[in-house]
């Protein structure tokens, strides 16, 4: 009977620590994370995440800041829960970063001043690994980079939300 509960429970355990974000074994320590997403001339969004949990976002309207004669850019500071700050943790070791190139997407020709630009940066250990990314990339892009970048995004629409 016992081994039946045991072996009943031992999947749940396993999806829960994937879930809530269980990895401590990632090597990331102190790590500071900088996300940005910018439309040339239009606007731009900033993230950073720092190894105290602290992070801050930042929104620039540029369009609105030029017809206006001056800049207004939104920012939200706070502190990420363990959870929030565990599954941004997980994102990043999963997305392989240090295995990317550079950049991706930036060799094509045409309207390059309306693309969206995401840029990563991944600061440890006093190294720092830079990712640039036109959004109209052609380019294979890993899917643990893709979730990192969505889960991102929506969770500076989550916390902006709330400033406007």
């Amino acid at each position: 009977m016992m081994s039946k509960i045991f072996n009943l429970c031992l999947p749940v355990l396993f999806l829960s620590c994937l879930i809530s974000g269980c990895d401590r074994s990632s090597g990331l320590k102190d790590f500071t994370y900088r996300y940005s997403m910018e439309s040339v001339n239009n606007f731009k969004v900033e993230f950073q995440l720092n190894p105290d949990s602290t992070y801050q976002i930042t929104r620039h309207n540029y369009f609105f800041d030029k017809f206006e004669g001056k800049a207004r850019p939104l920012i939200k500071e706070g502190i990420l829960t363990q959870e929030e700050f565990d599954i941004f943790a997980g994102l990043i070791a999963r997305s392989k970063l240090g295995k990317m190139k550079d950049a991706y997407g930036f060799d094509r020709k045409g309207d390059v001043d309306n693309s969206i630009v995401y840029m990563v940066e991944l600061k440890q250990d006093e190294k720092s690994k830079f990712v640039s990314v036109n959004s109209g990339t052609d380019e294979h892009l890993p899917d643990g980079f893709n979730h990192l970048i969505a889960f991102t995004g929506e969770f500076i629409s989550d916390k902006m939300e709330v400033l406007e």
